[in-house]
């Protein structure tokens, strides 16, 4: 049976609301930490570990001798259509990331893989097919990454498109080459929410109670095979993702 949260925990979700909600803005000064222990009837020692706990969430920042400071910079805003269009060079992350007027990076490195069970489901293929992994840690310059993607693509597809072994794969990335190669491309995404595990914690500079968004997303051809699948670790806190759509079937 799970244990319950402990003052600390409580109030630290408490306050991480009021800012993911937008209820403190990013810059707004917290309360004291005489007036929150007043205001969750706690002592000042709970207080501070909240406090703390907020800020290995990378939600606040400690000004010595001044308080404790909401994050000036807003999360990344991702509309889920930036993954199908180019705009200049870049598609996805760093289409959001720069409309914000934020400056994007992305660290690659690219590994020959077998399947294992979990990713021959996803492509369904047979476990120990050879396939393409790119992994990456992106987020914005200044500040702590924001998420992890790892692709997975067909070796087929990749002796077809041969500069996807290239860390560069050049303007508008993977989904680009794969459009000039004449594949038609429909996407289906799902997303879960979990704490984050411990090299997820590492990679992302987060504490081990701050939870992470899940993707998985798969890309489908013309003949509705799956020719690509990426899983990406998004901090919750730095990022929004927001959809559009209409009301017609």
């Amino acid at each position: 049976m799970a244990r319950p949260p402990t003052k600390s925990q409580a109030i630290t979700s408490s306050l991480a609301a009021r800012i993911v909600e937008g209820e403190l803005e990013p810059g707004a000064w917290l309360p004291s930490e005489r007036e929150l222990a007043r205001e969750f009837a706690a002592d000042r020692s709970t207080v501070r570990r909240a406090l703390r706990m907020l800020a290995e969430q990378g939600l606040v920042l400690a000004r010595q001798g001044a308080g404790t400071q909401v994050r000036p910079a807003p999360p990344v805003r991702r509309a889920a259509a930036d993954i199908t269009r180019q705009v200049g060079e870049w598609r996805g992350f760093h289409v959001s990331a720069r409309s914000d007027g934020r400056r994007p990076f992305t660290r690659t490195s690219v590994r020959e893989v077998e399947a294992d069970a979990r990713l021959a489901r996803r492509l369904e293929v047979p476990a120990g097919t050879r396939l393409l992994e790119r992994a990456r840690v992106q987020g914005v310059e200044d500040e702590p990454p924001v998420q992890l993607a790892t692709t997975w693509v067909a070796m087929d597809v990749v002796e077809r498109i041969p500069v996807l072994r290239q860390v560069d794969t050049g303007p508008g990335g993977i989904y680009s080459r794969l459009e000039e190669a004449g594949y038609r491309i429909l996407f289906e995404e799902s997303v879960t929410c979990r704490l984050p595990r411990t090299g997820e914690r590492e990679a992302l500079g987060i504490g081990s109670e701050q939870p992470v968004l899940t993707l998985w997303r798969r890309a489908y051809d013309q003949r509705e095979r799956i020719v690509e699948v990426t899983h990406r670790v998004v901090v919750g806190d730095r990022h929004e993702l927001v959809y559009r759509y209409g009301s017609g079937a």
